[in-house]
């Protein structure tokens, strides 16, 4: 199946947001991401808003743990939208010494070629 060019940047972007996400490199995560930014949480709701508190969070994230590797296990795009099962491993000590590691689906919805909204769903 041939990908439309709007899903072939949506595509792009989300993989450049996991590889700085498997970097911690908070400068180049930030950039995939709109100003305004929304982080959902399914069911509850918004979580938080705004390039800035991302930053805050994911940011104090990267700097806690020496290993992070996300993982799309399974991916669906139509158009602006990707939904991804993901895998995420973290560890704070040592990398072969792996403390979460996680399945999640994360919803994708890219505008203006950043990400615009993100909902995460896990068990």
């Amino acid at each position: 199946m041939a990908f439309t060019e709007q899903e072939k940047l949506t595509i792009e972007i989300i993989d450049k947001q996991l590889d700085a996400y498997n970097n911690r490199d908070i400068e180049a995560f930030a950039a995939t991401y709109h100003d305004d930014v929304e982080i959902h949480v399914f069911p509850g709701g918004l979580q938080y808003q705004g390039k800035d508190e991302l930053i805050k969070r994911y940011g104090a994230k990267f700097s806690s743990l020496v290993y992070l590797n996300a993982t799309s296990l399974h991916r669906i795009v139509n158009g602006s939208y990707l939904i991804d099962k993901e895998r995420a491993c973290s560890a704070s000590e040592t990398p072969e010494n792996i403390e979460t590691d996680v399945v999640v689906i994360a919803s994708y919805q890219v505008e203006d070629g950043l990400i615009k909204r993100v909902c995460f769903m896990r068990d």
